[in-house]
């Protein structure tokens, strides 16, 4: 008879590629998971940075707020007892002719 051939070699081979199957099955288990763990965390960095860019707006119209001419004006009236001169008041000094 021939080396190669045995009457054990086709149950061999059959367990073979039944074992192979059962791996490469596991194996696309396996990725569609971490695939689906990804994208959930995926979409979850996402919503943080959505809300980020919200929360960055909302600072940015408060900095204006907080800046704007007018209410710098109305603080040092309020708190500092701070006033606009007159112009009766004011003196214009030239630069050195």
């Amino acid at each position: 008879m021939n080396a190669l051939w045995s009457p054990r070699r086709p149950a061999l081979v059959l367990a073979g590629l039944v074992l192979a199957l059962l791996a490469s099955a596991l194996a696309v288990v396996y990725s569609t998971h971490h695939g689906r763990l990804l994208f959930d965390e995926l979409q979850q960095l996402q919503r943080q940075g959505w809300a980020l860019e919200e929360e960055w707006e909302k600072l940015l119209l408060e900095q204006g707020a907080w800046g704007a001419h007018e209410r710098i004006r109305s603080q040092a009236e309020q708190h500092l007892d701070m006033a606009v001169p007159k112009p009766e008041g004011m003196r214009v000094v030239g630069h050195g002719n």
